[in-house]
């Protein structure tokens, strides 16, 4: 059997035909054209693009309230629609709503094409603040028109419109002032306020009370104090050693007393307290009162004697002098002959070559009668007494 000899071809570069090249173009572009057209057919979603917005002109109150604007008691509604050429029906640019309102309903509707579209509104306008607003306070003065405690204080009013949505509420408790102006109001449920200051006389400091001393004289005891305020009144208690009673000598304005109605050899405390005109009290301050004049008269405890003691007594009918000796313990250490029932002891003196001061101690006192000339000698006792001279 021959076989035909295999022949080996030499490749060859393929060439594309001009014409394939102007198809693919063509097609290209049919591509192009369609894609074009189907985007200028609406859509489902392009319906849905038909919207209703609007905006107000004026002041944004609270709880979706308007408190008219800078005009006066209205506002101003503007509507907005999407396709500017739907139809629309009540759907001013300009709609103005005047106040006050408790709700006035506005409505905006629009078509394209099929697709309709409503939007709804509702205004309320209340640019009034609250009325009658006043204070009232929780209690009455605590004295002559002034507080001198904590005192609570709260406002009240009324809205016709919105209603009243809070009033100011609170407790005063200071600072000090005749007229302290206490502020608060009410706010109505659109947030326009009104407020109405109260004024409240308070005071709660207590005077302060010093310089309480005492002067003992023999007409009387003279008591002088030192308040905060001159206007302050006092009131000055008195009791006597040994008694429990203590009643009232002065009440009154003032920086001193003179109290006229003591008695001789007793010995007095004397207790000061003042106040203010709002009612408060400073705190008591007692002093005690060493008389001045001594007496025999016999009680149940030994007096203490005021600085420079006057010695006194019972005239006797026909004396025509008076001798007294004093003695400190067992040692006499003066003795004088005056022609008057009371003598006044000094501070210091010489007897006896000896010098003597009245100083702190325990003393006792002895007077006679002397009856004639002195020189007759001719006493008759009167009687003794003690008294104490304290430590100063």
């Amino acid at each position: 059997m021959h076989r035909r000899p295999v022949r080996f071809l030499r490749p060859t570069r393929r060439r594309v035909s001009p014409c394939l090249t102007r198809t693919t173009v063509r097609r290209s572009l049919a591509l192009v054209a369609l894609s074009l057209l189907a985007a200028a057919v609406p859509s489902s979603a392009a319906a849905d693009s038909l919207t209703i917005t609007y905006t107000v002109d004026g002041i944004s109150g609270a709880n979706g309230w308007y408190r008219g604007s800078a005009g006066g008691n209205y506002i101003v509604v503007h509507w907005h629609v999407s396709d500017p050429s739907a139809t629309t029906v009540g759907c001013e640019l300009g709609l103005k709503i005047m106040g006050p309102t408790t709700g006035f309903t506005s409505s905006c509707s629009a078509q394209s094409g099929p697709e309709t579209a409503t939007k709804t509104v509702v205004v309320k306008i209340d640019a009034d603040p609250p009325a009658g607003v006043g204070a009232s306070l929780g209690r009455s003065p605590d004295v002559n028109g002034w507080y001198n405690h904590a005192v609570g204080v709260s406002w009240s009013g009324s809205d016709a419109t919105s209603g009243i949505a809070s009033c100011t509420s609170l407790t005063y408790g200071g600072p000090d002032s005749a007229s302290a102006a206490v502020g608060g109001g009410c706010t109505d449920n659109a947030g326009n306020s009104a407020s109405s200051p109260v004024a409240i006389s308070f005071d709660a400091t207590a005077p302060a009370l010093s310089k309480v001393t005492i002067t003992s004289g023999a007409a009387a005891d003279v008591l002088r104090w030192t308040s905060s305020s001159a206007s302050d009144s006092a009131v000055v208690q008195r009791s006597a050693r040994g008694n429990k009673e203590q009643p009232i000598v002065f009440r009154g304005t003032g920086a001193s007393f003179a109290d006229k109605k003591i008695q001789h050899s007793l010995e007095y405390t004397y207790s000061v307290q003042t106040s203010d005109q709002a009612g408060n009290a400073s705190r008591k301050i007692s002093v005690s009162a060493l008389p001045k004049v001594l007496t025999l008269r016999k009680l149940p405890y030994v007096p203490r004697a005021s600085s420079k003691p006057i010695l006194r007594w019972d005239a006797v009918r026909r004396a025509t002098y008076y001798h007294l000796q004093l003695f400190r313990g067992a040692k006499r250490i003066f003795a004088a002959w005056p022609i008057k029932n009371e003598l006044g002891l000094p501070a210091a003196w010489k007897w006896s070559g000896h010098r003597y001061r009245l100083g702190p101690g325990h003393y006792r006192w002895y007077v006679w009668a002397g009856l004639g000339r002195r020189s007759f000698a001719h006493y008759k006792a009167i009687g003794s007494a003690r008294f104490i001279v304290p430590r100063r």
